[in-house]
């Protein structure tokens, strides 16, 4: 019969927390290790979660959210559509606006020391008085969380402001449907 003594129950009880520690960490990496939004190559799906400003002060005077999707990301013509809501930050004055259409001009840009991958070219922004065609549009993806969307101030007289228009690669419905619904 073995006896136990309080040096084998230290040694069983740092055996059980280290076996614990081991196996929290490999599911901790393999959550951080995936995105759940997109797990096809060819789509990227995220949030627009942004502010802007009103174009005179670097203020925020407007909240955005909504969602945006490119298909056939990785092809020479992607597919990008944006929909999402704009209020003002005393929640009045809400309106909706999508950005459609892409046609890139070039190859994407790919920064490998920030992690980034800039597309320039033109959508289809919509506006109050209808669609604007043609609105030179950059967009940013940053690292593998982040993306930010910029549209020309001058084909859109200024609308979204002067800072771009950002937005996450995530979208919370899709890896945590239970909250959407």
């Amino acid at each position: 019969m073995m006896k136990i003594t309080n040096r084998s129950i230290q040694t069983i009880f740092l055996l059980a927390v280290s076996v614990s520690l081991i196996v929290v960490t490999v599911n901790l990496n393999q959550v951080f290790a995936q995105n759940p939004s997109n797990t096809d190559s060819n789509v990227l799906k995220g949030g627009i979660t942004s502010t802007s400003n009103d174009g005179n002060t670097t203020e925020p005077a407007w909240v955005l959210g909504g969602v945006y999707k490119f298909t056939e990301f990785n092809s020479s013509s992607p597919t990008f559509n944006a929909s999402f809501y704009m209020t003002k930050i005393d929640g009045t004055a809400e309106h909706i606006h999508s950005i459609y259409d892409l046609k890139l001009s070039g190859s994407p840009i790919v920064d490998s020391s920030s992690n980034s991958t800039m597309l320039n070219g033109t959508t289809t922004v919509t506006l109050k008085d209808g669609p604007v065609s043609n609105v030179p549009t950059q967009i940013e993806l940053l690292d593998e969380s982040a993306i930010a969307i910029t549209v020309d101030g001058n084909s859109t007289n200024n609308h979204f402001g002067t800072t771009p228009i950002f937005g996450t690669q995530h979208l919370i419905c899709v890896e945590a449907p239970n909250l959407c619904k």
